[in-house]
């Protein structure tokens, strides 16, 4: 199925794609290469240093340093989560299943739907599910909510599918709550995730209590963290990934302020 990305998911995929792993290393090698031509020591120091950052980059080590320094929220209390009027959870993608004849959660959104089922469960908040389809296809809440359904036995009473980005998930989300009169939100999701997502939501007028889950952590130490590996090489990747999206949402910000100035400046 050919999706039709929109304006601000293609700008997403196009600076994913360019500045973060595993293009950026090769366009970086390919640099190298080209400097050696005509400054052969200049190239080979640019080409090794490519070689260097790709294996950092798929390091236990480089994969807790670099998620640490999003993941700023504490693990939270039940008995703070009973507090608030709701349980939020962000999706983060889907895939085809065909072993189930359906889409299923990915494995970052599977984490989030445990996590808000346990909470759920526990404190006996209802459930909102937020994620809309910025590649095409079936939405992201309704896999959620039918997964939150036979998998735990949890039924949402939101499902919000009209959201694209996470600033989308807070928007459609606090005009579903409020019409509701929720105005305080247990949020869920990954915890590199909610440095950028909860003060989003508080934006838009709600009290946000961030309930982190998939914390990266590795179990061992000493050498074993510094051996490259395929989990590594994604949850590095994960953390690239929201540093260039919050770099991509403070220039948006900026430049909207900066013709803001000028308009009224003209006015």
């Amino acid at each position: 199925m050919n999706a039709t990305l929109g304006p601000g998911v293609l700008v997403h995929q196009l600076l994913g794609a360019f500045f973060l792993p595993p293009l950026n290393v090769i366009l970086l090698v390919l640099l190298g290469l080209w400097l050696r031509r005509r400054h052969p020591r200049a190239g080979s120091v640019v080409v090794a240093l490519a070689l260097g950052l790709s294996y950092a980059l798929a390091t236990p080590q480089m994969a807790m340093w670099l998620n640490r320094s999003l993941e700023r929220f504490p693990l939270v209390a039940l008995s703070q989560v009973r507090e608030t009027g709701a349980i939020v959870v962000l999706g983060g993608g889907k895939k085809p299943a065909p072993e189930y004849g359906r889409n299923e959660p990915s494995a970052d959104t599977l984490m989030r739907l445990r996590y808000a089922a346990y909470l759920a469960r526990h404190s006996g908040r209802p459930v909102l599910v937020s994620g809309g389809a910025p590649l095409g296809g079936e939405a992201e809440a309704p896999v959620m909510a039918r997964t939150l359904v036979s998998d735990y036995g949890v039924q949402p009473r939101w499902v919000e599918q009209g959201s694209d980005t996470t600033f989308d998930n807070a928007r459609l989300s606090a005009q579903l709550l409020k019409a509701d009169g929720v105005r305080s939100i247990t949020l869920v999701s990954q915890g590199w995730h909610l440095a950028r997502a909860v003060p989003l939501f508080e934006e838009q007028g709600l009290k946000v209590l961030p309930a982190p889950t998939g914390l990266v952590r590795y179990d061992g130490g000493g050498v074993m963290w510094y051996l490259p590996s395929g989990r590594a090489m994604q949850e590095t990747h994960a953390a690239l990934r929201e540093w260039v999206g919050r770099l991509y949402y403070a220039v948006r910000e900026r430049g909207t302020a900066l013709l803001r100035s000028v308009s009224h400046l003209k006015s």
